[in-house]
């Protein structure tokens, strides 16, 4: 009887110990789930560095503003954004085309190149599910070509990150607004631009 007590008392000692630190929980774990989040194509604030094309539409023969007939070029354009949606433009552009201050009669052969600067407001609209952002801008600047024409522009655009927050390439179109001069109504023109831009 005695030998039976002890040995129930060591096997009790002995499954307390193997117990001993085991911590149990009652119940299912609960998974957690965290949505995935979209990474970003554009940054907040971001340096951008263009080259692109340009077209623009000219008046014929009666046309009062700088370019008489088409324009074709190209040119080079430096952003800054300082938030996610607002930024700053600095462009240069070099357009050949003809000269609208010289006789309607030597029209054929009066070609010429222009030189425009111009700076802009710009508005964008990143969607980062599509890398792609929808863009507005309206600024101003000047066209010359050995004689200068102040110009406001306004102008829609969309940009297209191939890769996000480094490569992109753009195409926009703007209204080129050159005043009234001289009785005509005619001098405004249309320019499409398209390109790639670096970022930074």
């Amino acid at each position: 009887m005695k030998r039976l007590v002890v040995g129930v008392a060591a096997l009790a000692a002995l499954t307390a110990a193997c117990y001993a630190g085991t911590e149990t929980t009652a119940g299912t774990a609960a998974k957690e789930y965290k949505q995935v989040q979209t990474p970003s194509c554009f940054s907040d604030q971001e340096w951008q560095v263009d080259a692109f094309g340009a077209y623009e539409v000219g008046k014929g023969p009666d046309h009062a503003g700088p370019i008489h007939d088409h324009g074709w070029g190209g040119g080079v354009a430096v952003n800054y954004f300082f938030m996610r949606y607002f930024g700053l433009s600095a462009e240069g552009s070099w357009l050949e085309g003809h000269d609208a201050a010289l006789p309607s009669d030597h029209f054929s052969d009066r070609r010429t190149q222009f030189q425009s600067p111009v700076g802009n407001l710009i508005f964008r609209y990143p969607i980062d599910k599509w890398c792609i952002a929808p863009y507005a801008y309206i600024g101003g600047g000047a066209t010359m070509d050995g004689s200068a024409w102040a110009v406001g522009d306004v102008g829609v655009g969309l940009e297209y990150r191939l890769i996000p927050n480094k490569l992109g390439i753009f195409t926009d179109g703007r209204w080129n607004y050159y005043g009234d001069r001289d009785g005509h109504d005619t001098q405004n023109n249309f320019m499409i631009r398209a390109g790639a831009r670096v970022v930074f």
